[in-house]
């Protein structure tokens, strides 16, 4: 993270080679740049199929086995989503079961389906990138990349607190679907209305470090544009699971920041893991933790602050947001996210002008 004056540790998380997140001795400032990472890997949604045909293995195995009852309605689906707004694919990948929808009560007034990540398609016999991950955001001011973000709905882009703490939110923009930030293509750009950070929100403690931005227009939800699935409910922990965190920010600490958006996958440790490395009781249970804890190695880094951590439930939903972390992808230190299951409720109660997917 960053701040204008020095405190305790750092705030930011940029991404490494592999990612990294980042801290050392909390210093909010202002805008970040960029930050540089190797295209992505041939087979863009190869991991999200993967883990979409090993979770069916399981289901299956369980159902031979009588362990479930469960049905395999997304047993058909493709990986990739189509222009369709509503296509069988986006029907077969419903982000709630049953009973989770009227949980979490917000309105369901967009015609898409959250959480549907891009396919790399081919055009005229040219291979087009597609923003794999259309939700995630970069956060400008002027033309500086200084956080990131993660689209919930038409109107609002969820980040960290200490993106915007203190800040004077008339000169900052969202930009989605740029993938490379040196390329021509501008992608969709939306000016901040207004910031909304979390009123509990600790520049000290680090908690509570999540913020609502409110766009001036609403994005249209169509074609490649969708937002992320939030948490089915404040239940869902996503402890041991695989998580991605994708941004912009630096390739490694004290590195330089990326023009194209970089993504590394982290595993999800309980907060009791996390309470015995170097964060000791700072680790509280609005807080969740990933990354490799003896090696480290991939991480979130400086500029990747306010971006998501995503893990894969048949769609992606949001896990967390990067809030910070000791240094880039140090062992002992895995970054630390604000837990976005604890916040479904503030969420909702402040997005009410908006427009979430209705599946």
């Amino acid at each position: 993270m960053k701040s204008e004056s020095s405190s305790l540790f750092f705030f930011c998380l940029f991404l490494i080679g592999s990612l990294s997140i980042c801290i050392a001795n909390y210093v909010y400032q202002p805008p970040f740049r960029g930050y540089h990472y190797p295209k992505p890997a041939p087979g863009i949604q190869s991991d999200y199929i993967e883990d979409l045909i090993e979770g069916h293995k399981q289901q299956i195995l369980s159902n031979v086995l009588g362990g479930s009852s469960s049905s395999l309605s997304s047993s058909s689906a493709s990986a990739s989503a189509t222009e369709s707004e509503s296509s069988p694919l986006e029907a077969a990948l419903s982000p709630f079961e049953s009973g989770d929808a009227k949980a979490f009560r917000v309105n369901r007034c967009a015609s898409c389906t959250c959480g549907v990540p891009n396919a790399i398609r081919i055009v005229g016999g040219t291979q087009v990138r597609t923003n794999k991950y259309p939700w995630i955001a970069q956060m400008l001011r002027a033309s500086q990349l200084f956080c990131g973000g993660t689209l919930i709905n038409d109107r609002y882009v969820l980040t960290a607190a200490h993106c915007v703490h203190e800040m004077d939110m008339s000169t900052v923009s969202v930009r989605l679907l740029q993938l490379d930030r040196s390329s021509t293509h501008v992608g969709v750009t939306r000016s901040v209305a207004f910031a909304h950070p979390h009123a509990g929100y600790d520049p000290v403690a680090l908690v509570h470090d999540i913020a609502l931005l409110r766009l001036d227009q609403p994005v249209p939800l169509m074609k490649m544009m969708r937002p992320v699935c939030l948490p089915k409910s404040r239940q869902q922990q996503f402890d041991h699971q695989r998580a991605i965190v994708a941004g912009w920010g630096l390739s490694h600490e004290g590195g330089s920041t990326s023009s194209v958006l970089q993504e590394t996958t982290v595993p999800i440790i309980t907060n009791a893991q996390c309470r015995a490395t170097s964060y000791k009781s700072m680790i509280v249970d609005t807080m969740l933790c990933a990354g490799y804890v003896q090696m480290g190695g991939r991480d979130a880094c400086q500029g990747d602050s306010g971006g998501p951590l995503i893990v894969p439930d048949r769609i992606f939903r949001l896990a967390g947001v990067v809030s910070f972390g000791y240094g880039c992808a140090k062992p002992n230190a895995p970054g630390v996210y604000t837990r976005v299951s604890r916040y479904l409720e503030w969420i909702a109660a402040n997005t009410r002008d908006a427009c979430y997917c209705n599946k």
